[in-house]
Protein backbone atom coordinates (compact mmCIF):
# COMPACT_ATOMS: atom_id res chain seq x y z
CA UNK A 1 0.00 0.00 0.00
CA UNK A 2 1.40 3.84 -0.61
CA UNK A 3 0.06 6.92 0.49
CA UNK A 4 -1.35 9.35 -1.76
CA UNK A 5 0.49 12.45 -2.28
CA UNK A 6 -2.48 14.80 -2.28
CA UNK A 7 -5.47 13.04 -0.09
CA UNK A 8 -2.92 11.20 2.20
CA UNK A 9 -5.83 8.13 1.97
CA UNK A 10 -3.32 4.52 1.37
CA UNK A 11 -3.92 3.28 -2.07
CA UNK A 12 -2.64 0.08 -4.24
CA UNK A 13 -0.30 0.23 -7.48
CA UNK A 14 -2.11 -1.46 -9.93
CA UNK A 15 -1.76 -1.26 -13.71
CA UNK A 16 -4.28 -1.75 -16.51
CA UNK A 17 -4.17 -3.88 -19.39
CA UNK A 18 -3.99 -0.71 -21.53
CA UNK A 19 -0.95 1.00 -19.49
CA UNK A 20 0.73 -2.51 -19.57
CA UNK A 21 0.54 -2.78 -23.55
CA UNK A 22 0.90 1.38 -24.17
CA UNK A 23 4.68 0.08 -24.79
CA UNK A 24 5.22 3.40 -21.53
CA UNK A 25 7.51 2.77 -19.11
CA UNK A 26 5.12 1.01 -15.90
CA UNK A 27 6.03 3.42 -12.93
CA UNK A 28 4.65 3.27 -9.16
CA UNK A 29 1.95 5.89 -9.21
CA UNK A 30 2.73 8.97 -6.34
CA UNK A 31 -1.34 9.63 -5.93
CA UNK A 32 -4.50 8.01 -6.03
CA UNK A 33 -6.95 6.55 -8.91
CA UNK A 34 -9.38 9.37 -7.51
CA UNK A 35 -7.06 12.23 -7.10
CA UNK A 36 -5.36 11.32 -10.60
CA UNK A 37 -8.66 11.52 -12.20
CA UNK A 38 -9.31 14.75 -10.93
CA UNK A 39 -6.66 16.51 -13.21
CA UNK A 40 -7.67 16.60 -16.65
CA UNK A 41 -4.98 15.45 -18.96
CA UNK A 42 -5.37 17.64 -22.50
CA UNK A 43 -3.44 14.40 -24.53
CA UNK A 44 -5.36 13.59 -27.20
CA UNK A 45 -7.92 16.81 -26.81
CA UNK A 46 -8.54 19.60 -29.40
CA UNK A 47 -6.50 22.07 -28.42
CA UNK A 48 -4.93 25.65 -29.63
CA UNK A 49 -2.06 25.14 -31.88
CA UNK A 50 -0.80 28.25 -30.36
CA UNK A 51 -1.04 28.34 -26.41
CA UNK A 52 -2.07 24.62 -25.58
CA UNK A 53 -5.97 25.44 -24.23
CA UNK A 54 -8.41 22.99 -24.35
CA UNK A 55 -10.85 24.24 -27.42
CA UNK A 56 -14.36 23.14 -27.41
CA UNK A 57 -15.65 21.86 -30.89
CA UNK A 58 -17.04 24.83 -32.00
CA UNK A 59 -14.22 26.99 -30.73
CA UNK A 60 -11.88 29.02 -33.27
CA UNK A 61 -8.28 27.68 -34.00
CA UNK A 62 -6.11 29.59 -32.64
CA UNK A 63 -7.99 30.67 -30.09
CA UNK A 64 -9.04 34.79 -29.53
CA UNK A 65 -6.32 35.03 -26.75
CA UNK A 66 -3.25 33.80 -29.42
CA UNK A 67 -5.28 35.87 -32.77
CA UNK A 68 -3.75 39.22 -30.60
CA UNK A 69 0.09 38.24 -30.73
CA UNK A 70 2.04 39.05 -33.21
CA UNK A 71 4.73 36.12 -33.10
CA UNK A 72 3.69 33.58 -35.62
CA UNK A 73 6.66 30.97 -34.94
CA UNK A 74 5.90 30.46 -31.40
CA UNK A 75 3.62 27.63 -30.04
CA UNK A 76 3.08 26.39 -26.72
CA UNK A 77 2.12 22.58 -25.08
CA UNK A 78 0.58 21.98 -22.38
CA UNK A 79 -0.16 18.73 -21.21
CA UNK A 80 -3.39 19.72 -18.44
CA UNK A 81 -6.01 22.31 -18.08
CA UNK A 82 -5.54 24.35 -15.34
CA UNK A 83 -8.59 23.44 -13.67
CA UNK A 84 -9.40 23.19 -9.31
CA UNK A 85 -7.80 20.26 -9.51
CA UNK A 86 -4.75 21.76 -10.30
CA UNK A 87 -4.90 25.10 -8.89
CA UNK A 88 -4.67 23.10 -5.68
CA UNK A 89 -1.97 20.97 -6.51
CA UNK A 90 0.23 24.48 -7.49
CA UNK A 91 -1.12 26.26 -4.00
CA UNK A 92 0.09 23.13 -1.88
CA UNK A 93 3.48 22.70 -4.28
CA UNK A 94 4.82 26.05 -5.50
CA UNK A 95 3.20 28.72 -2.80
CA UNK A 96 2.93 26.37 -0.01
CA UNK A 97 6.62 24.71 -1.08
CA UNK A 98 5.32 20.96 -0.42
CA UNK A 99 8.77 19.73 -2.46
CA UNK A 100 7.58 15.74 -2.17
CA UNK A 101 4.47 17.45 -4.78
CA UNK A 102 7.42 17.53 -7.19
CA UNK A 103 7.08 13.42 -7.68
CA UNK A 104 3.15 13.73 -8.97
CA UNK A 105 4.33 14.96 -12.23
CA UNK A 106 7.86 14.43 -12.43
CA UNK A 107 7.40 11.18 -14.67
CA UNK A 108 5.53 12.58 -17.38
CA UNK A 109 7.30 15.80 -17.66
CA UNK A 110 10.64 13.96 -17.67
CA UNK A 111 9.52 11.71 -20.41
CA UNK A 112 7.96 14.55 -22.57
CA UNK A 113 10.89 16.28 -22.67
CA UNK A 114 13.33 13.85 -23.30
CA UNK A 115 11.22 13.25 -26.21
CA UNK A 116 11.80 16.41 -28.04
CA UNK A 117 15.80 15.64 -27.90
CA UNK A 118 16.00 19.82 -27.96
CA UNK A 119 18.07 22.30 -25.45
CA UNK A 120 16.21 22.57 -22.27
CA UNK A 121 15.44 25.94 -20.73
CA UNK A 122 13.53 26.37 -17.38
CA UNK A 123 11.73 29.63 -16.58
CA UNK A 124 14.24 31.29 -13.57
CA UNK A 125 12.73 32.05 -9.91
CA UNK A 126 13.26 35.42 -8.43
CA UNK A 127 16.37 35.18 -5.87
CA UNK A 128 14.03 36.25 -3.17
CA UNK A 129 11.41 33.14 -4.08
CA UNK A 130 14.26 30.88 -4.60
CA UNK A 131 15.37 31.52 -0.89
CA UNK A 132 12.23 31.81 0.75
CA UNK A 133 10.74 28.58 -1.05
CA UNK A 134 14.21 26.85 -1.34
CA UNK A 135 13.21 25.15 -4.78
CA UNK A 136 12.38 26.04 -8.52
CA UNK A 137 9.20 24.57 -8.82
CA UNK A 138 9.51 24.01 -12.87
CA UNK A 139 13.16 22.02 -12.29
CA UNK A 140 11.98 20.57 -9.56
CA UNK A 141 9.53 18.49 -11.93
CA UNK A 142 12.55 17.35 -14.23
CA UNK A 143 14.20 13.89 -13.72
CA UNK A 144 17.30 12.56 -15.73
CA UNK A 145 16.62 15.98 -18.03
CA UNK A 146 19.67 18.01 -19.14
CA UNK A 147 18.71 21.87 -18.58
CA UNK A 148 20.44 25.14 -19.35
CA UNK A 149 20.70 28.45 -16.98
CA UNK A 150 20.27 30.61 -20.22
CA UNK A 151 17.79 33.53 -18.40
CA UNK A 152 18.15 35.52 -15.37
CA UNK A 153 15.44 37.56 -13.67
CA UNK A 154 16.45 41.86 -14.05
CA UNK A 155 14.93 42.50 -10.76
CA UNK A 156 16.47 40.24 -8.47
CA UNK A 157 14.28 41.74 -5.49
CA UNK A 158 10.67 39.72 -4.77
CA UNK A 159 8.47 41.93 -6.44
CA UNK A 160 4.33 41.08 -6.89
CA UNK A 161 3.95 37.17 -8.00
CA UNK A 162 2.45 36.84 -11.11
CA UNK A 163 -0.24 35.51 -9.73
CA UNK A 164 -1.43 38.22 -7.43
CA UNK A 165 -1.53 40.09 -10.74
CA UNK A 166 -4.57 41.06 -12.78
CA UNK A 167 -4.94 39.93 -16.60
CA UNK A 168 -4.41 43.55 -17.65
CA UNK A 169 -0.95 43.69 -15.11
CA UNK A 170 0.41 40.63 -16.72
CA UNK A 171 -0.44 41.63 -20.39
CA UNK A 172 1.85 44.94 -19.56
CA UNK A 173 4.54 43.36 -17.80
CA UNK A 174 8.15 44.65 -19.19
CA UNK A 175 10.40 42.83 -20.34
CA UNK A 176 11.54 40.20 -16.99
CA UNK A 177 14.60 38.88 -18.02
CA UNK A 178 17.98 39.31 -19.43
CA UNK A 179 20.16 36.83 -21.44
CA UNK A 180 23.76 35.34 -19.07
CA UNK A 181 26.03 36.36 -20.87
CA UNK A 182 28.49 32.99 -21.12
CA UNK A 183 24.88 31.81 -22.11
CA UNK A 184 24.75 33.05 -24.89
CA UNK A 185 27.00 31.17 -27.77
CA UNK A 186 25.43 27.86 -26.51
CA UNK A 187 21.96 28.91 -27.93
CA UNK A 188 23.01 29.96 -31.45
CA UNK A 189 21.66 27.46 -34.31
CA UNK A 190 19.76 25.64 -31.65
CA UNK A 191 16.42 24.00 -31.19
CA UNK A 192 15.14 25.88 -27.65
CA UNK A 193 12.33 24.01 -25.69
CA UNK A 194 11.39 26.90 -22.45
CA UNK A 195 9.83 25.29 -19.84
CA UNK A 196 7.25 26.33 -17.16
CA UNK A 197 4.82 25.60 -14.63
CA UNK A 198 1.38 27.64 -16.32
CA UNK A 199 0.49 29.57 -19.36
CA UNK A 200 -1.70 32.36 -18.50
CA UNK A 201 -1.55 35.30 -20.84
CA UNK A 202 1.28 33.87 -22.60
CA UNK A 203 3.42 37.02 -21.49
CA UNK A 204 6.69 36.00 -19.21
CA UNK A 205 7.17 32.76 -21.55
CA UNK A 206 6.82 34.91 -24.76
CA UNK A 207 9.11 37.89 -23.48
CA UNK A 208 11.43 34.71 -22.46
CA UNK A 209 11.03 33.28 -25.79
CA UNK A 210 11.87 36.88 -27.38
CA UNK A 211 14.91 36.75 -25.89
CA UNK A 212 16.47 33.59 -26.85
CA UNK A 213 15.36 34.05 -30.57
CA UNK A 214 16.94 37.16 -31.23
CA UNK A 215 20.53 35.28 -29.69
CA UNK A 216 20.58 33.33 -32.80
CA UNK A 217 18.28 30.46 -31.74
CA UNK A 218 17.26 28.26 -34.88
CA UNK A 219 13.70 27.53 -32.90
CA UNK A 220 11.78 28.51 -29.84
CA UNK A 221 8.97 26.53 -28.88
CA UNK A 222 7.34 26.00 -25.08
CA UNK A 223 5.91 23.51 -22.74
CA UNK A 224 3.82 24.33 -20.06
CA UNK A 225 2.80 21.99 -17.26
CA UNK A 226 -0.84 23.21 -17.57
CA UNK A 227 -2.76 26.14 -19.35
Amino acid sequence: MVECLLCNKNFRNEFSLQKIFSFSSLTNSQICHRCEESFNSLNGKRTCTKCGRLLDIKAINPCADCQHWQDPDFTNRALYEYNKAFKEYMVKYKFMGDYRLRLVFQTELSRVINKTKKMVVAIPVNPDTLKTRGFNQVTGWFANVKYYDVLTPIDTTKAVAQSQKTRKERLELKQPFRLIETAVSAIKGQDILIVDDVYTTGRTIRHAAELIRNAGARSVTGLTMAR
